[in-house]
């Protein structure tokens, strides 16, 4: 499948498409939110559960999304399904837990089951529905939900576009990174006190990395990334790995981080004294030769095998990848308050056990980041926090998140301020100006 050109690029040169500022209300308008939520949640693909969570029947994951719950099955026949969570009777929610293996799902009210199908199989006292109870009829509303890039995406719109479709310039670009056999090795949840959009627009600009983030000089070189703009609000960036940042002095001898990358592939660190803005050709060879025993490698260009990409799927999914690792990070808005969201990130690995992997990732995360308790067939648990929590050192997302997190809250608050009225933006902030150029023309149009 050959790659679609972006609509416009900044890197080396001038942005060449045109920034466009906005008001300060879609971050803080419960008007905004609703008109938001009808225009772009309602009627977006949204990727939902990794495929290793549903391949044995009766497997399932619970979804949330604002003010739904989705409910995605495994069935006997080894079908994906995804239904609006919530009993037919009553109107209660029928599955709490986030993920689990069932012959069926049993309301906790009244005891109504369903199959993993979503029929409809029992009900106490039939005889006293004076209307009959119609079983064909009455079972769990089907949500759309289509798989593509080792994910499963559902879509509230009944009336949506194949995902094929919705993803026609991202599947080229990402296909061949082959993330359904990829491995979860963790699954966190943060809620955040910030409108959604902040979350994700600080993900999609470099401008405060060499302020916020001095760590990622130290492995990668952010001022010589290139942002791309794709049709339909998808942002893509390419930031050199397995080096050190242009702006600044090459070190004599390799960075801490760099050093391990080196040592992963057998190589020894001392012989790049001198010689730093040699190791990122190195590596790449070394990746090279990892052909003949993984033959995945060849899948890849040379700035493939040592850069780090981060592909935005509009409208909230954050996919940061390497040939050997994968983050997914998505944003989830609050049931009620523009105020208020969750991101969940997803670290998924190549080689999960491997005690070379976190290395081979270039990470900026010393720490080991694998869930240290698992549930059944090893699956890490889920983790759920606040962000107060990463304030306070009592949860961690990588170093390079935790500095995020420390701030957006208080960005949110600003928003509030008479003193601010709109975003202002530089062309190095491109792809969130795409971003929002897409939201507007979504929510404007939907009026």
């Amino acid at each position: 499948m050959n790659a679609t050109p972006p609509l416009n690029q900044q890197g080396r040169e001038a942005y060449s498409g045109q920034i466009k500022n906005f008001s300060k209300e879609r971050y803080i308008s419960a008007d905004w939110y609703a008109r938001e939520w009808r225009a772009v949640w309602a009627k977006s693909w949204i990727a939902a559960v990794h495929v290793s969570d549903l391949t044995d029947p009766g497997d399932y994951v619970v979804f949330d999304l604002g003010p739904e719950s989705i409910l995605l099955t495994c069935n006997s026949a080894g079908t994906v399904q995804a239904f609006y969570n919530v009993c037919q009777h009553r109107g209660v929610r029928l599955v709490d837990d986030h993920a689990g293996n069932t012959e069926n799902f049993r309301c906790p009210y009244h005891s109504w089951r369903y199959s993993t199908d979503g029929d409809l199989i029992y009900a106490p006292h039939q005889e006293g529905f004076q209307e009959g109870l119609p079983q064909q009829t009455i079972c769990l509303p089907k949500v759309r939900c289509e798989e593509a890039l080792g994910f499963y995406w559902i879509n509230l719109d009944t009336h949506a576009e194949p995902l094929t479709v919705f993803l026609k310039d991202m599947l080229p670009i990402m296909e061949h990174y082959e993330f359904g056999n990829l491995t979860l090795v963790q699954d966190q949840t943060v809620s955040i006190n910030c409108n959604w959009k902040a979350v994700l627009d600080n993900f999609s600009e470099l401008y405060h990395v060499h302020y916020l983030h001095p760590q990622h000089r130290r492995f990668v070189d952010c001022t010589e990334s290139l942002s791309e703009c794709y049709e339909g609000g998808h942002t893509r960036v390419w930031v050199p790995g397995a080096t050190t940042d242009s702006l600044f002095s090459t070190p004599d001898k390799p960075t801490d981080l760099l050093t391990m990358q080196l040592e992963a592939f057998g190589l020894d660190p001392a012989q790049y004294e001198g010689k730093v803005d040699e190791i990122q050709a190195a590596i790449r060879v070394a990746k090279r030769e990892l052909e003949k025993t993984e033959p995945y490698y060849g899948n890849f260009t040379d700035e493939e095998l040592t850069d780090v990409i981060q592909t935005n799927v509009f409208p909230n999914a954050i996919l940061t990848y390497q040939p050997e690792m994968l983050w997914l990070m998505r944003l989830r808005p609050h049931a009620t308050d523009p105020n208020l969201c969750y991101l969940d990130k997803l670290s998924f690995e190549r080689f999960p056990y491997s005690e070379e992997q976190r290395f081979l990732e270039g990470t900026d995360n010393l720490k080991e980041k694998r869930s240290e308790s698992a549930g059944k067939n090893g699956r890490p648990d889920w983790e759920s926090f606040d962000y107060s929590d990463v304030i306070a050192g009592k949860a961690t997302m990588t170093d390079t998140i935790d500095q995020d997190l420390s701030l957006l809250a208080h960005a949110q608050q600003g928003m509030h301020s008479k003193g601010f009225q709109s975003c202002w933006l530089n062309e190095i902030e491109c792809r969130v100006s795409h971003f929002h150029e897409e939201l507007e023309r979504q929510v404007t149009a939907a009026d």
